[in-house]
């Protein structure tokens, strides 16, 4: 439950800037382009850049005293926002916020993996998920509630006042479970150098393979959710008020059924056959499908957003198998470094090209459709689910010889001379 909150007032943090943007720009006379990349890309770099290093951390020492760490700066940076006198100073305090948050996947996805067998893994994610769903709104609307009564930079320092106190509690209160602790037939090791790490990662085909989904999966989520508002807008005409109450609502309510059912539905499935995970993960890209054609399509504004919040639950049903089934079929020395790759090819391709591709669709179609044409663009975004289930499907064909390797003591799966992650590892 801890680490519930822990991601809750990760996301929090995170989104705090967005219901921010306007008074931050009007000072400091920024342009879009800034905000945009103040938002976006410049934390991006930072956090893909550190999570790696902060995994190998997580899997080399005390998992619970790096999430402490991790959330003691993210909220001193978070405070730090709140006093900076320039445009480059607010992006280095952001960029600060960005490298403590790379450290609390990593650690927590381990230690999740230690306290819950393999039986009832998904259940666990899916509610750490769903944390994270409740963080981004509570991010938002507590950050459009103190606005009401103080300026941008006071806001940024009550938000961030409070993550000082978790990251105290959760180093001197909070105890380290013991690793392989869910597995007792799995032995733990020492932990590995990292290179041999990541080979005895890359060698793992369905590994790889989990990376591709998240991936693919990754980029029609984004995509979906990050122009659904200018959709509503452009194409039903939609207010801003009526806007937030329905889709933040058809948001929510999607993004927790999709991502607690789906832990829930896949525990339950794969005590017979771990394939269930990644079949969930592929049913619930290919249901995606004919709700999010109904949303698109429909003239009735009210049915749009019921459509919409039924085809964002099926979008996310995909995140709780994937991250689950990572955990699995790596080592319990690995486990961070694990999430942490997983989340590289989520983050820096999946995130980063959805919301890409279907902006420059829009640009492509806009002289023939118009305003209608970000409507085309997302119905091609949104084939782009069948490819992903078909990737989710292909992570099985050699799931269970690798999870067989992963139960093995430690030797090289290759020969040592072998590439770390190959595109012909990757693609084979």
């Amino acid at each position: 439950m801890l680490l519930c909150v822990v991601v809750a007032v990760n996301l929090a943090d995170r989104q705090l800037i967005t219901i921010l943007i306007g008074p931050i720009k009007h000072e400091f006379h920024a342009s879009d382009t800034l905000m945009g990349l103040l938002t976006g890309m410049a934390f991006a770099a930072i956090y893909i850049t550190a999570a790696l290093p902060m995994a190998y951390l997580s899997d080399k020492g005390t998992r619970r005293s790096v999430i402490a760490a991790s959330v003691g700066v993210w909220s001193l940076m978070t405070m730090l926002c709140g006093v900076t006198q320039s445009f480059a100073q607010l992006a280095m305090a952001r960029m600060g916020v960005a490298f403590g948050e790379a450290g609390c996947n990593p650690g927590s996805h381990s230690i999740i993996a230690d306290l819950y067998s393999r039986h009832n893994r998904g259940k666990a994610i899916g509610l750490y998920n769903a944390s994270a769903s409740i963080g981004i709104g509570l991010g938002l609307f507590a950050g459009g509630l103190l606005m009401t009564h103080f300026a941008w930079r006071t806001v940024f320092l009550i938000i961030g006042a409070p993550g000082l106190l978790l990251a105290i509690f959760i180093r001197f209160v909070v105890s380290e479970p013991p690793r392989g602790m869910s597995d007792p037939d799995l032995t733990v090791e020492s932990r590995p150098p990292f290179r041999e790490t990541l080979k005895w990662l890359g060698r793992l085909r369905a590994f790889r393979f989990l990376a591709l989904s998240s991936m693919t999966c990754g980029i029609v989520n984004y995509g979906m959710q990050s122009w659904a508002a200018t959709f509503f807008m452009r194409v039903h005409g939609v207010a801003a008020q009526e806007l937030g109450t329905k889709l933040g609502s058809a948001s929510a309510i999607g993004l927790l059924a999709g991502t607690i059912g789906a832990g829930v539905i896949a525990d339950h499935l794969s005590r017979r056959d771990l394939r269930w995970y990644m079949r969930i993960a592929a049913s619930g890209m290919l249901l995606a499908v004919p709700f999010g054609a109904a949303f698109l399509l429909t003239p009735n504004r009210n049915l749009a957003f019921a459509m919409y919040g039924c085809a964002i639950g099926f979008l996310s049903v995909w995140a709780t198998p994937i991250h689950a089934l990572t955990q699995t079929v790596a080592k319990p020395r690995m486990r961070g470094l694990a999430a942490a790759i997983v989340a590289f090819f989520l983050n820096v391709l999946g995130y980063g090209l959805g919301p890409l591709l279907v902006g420059a669709l829009n640009d492509h179609l806009q002289p023939e459709f118009g305003d209608s044409s970000i409507r085309y663009s997302l119905l091609i975004l949104l084939a782009g689910a069948i490819g992903a289930a078909v990737v989710c499907f292909s992570t099985n064909r050699t799931l269970l010889s690798d999870y067989e390797r992963t139960q093995a003591p430690f030797p090289p799966l290759a020969p040592p001379n072998s590439a770390v992650i190959s595109i012909k590892q990757i693609i084979k």
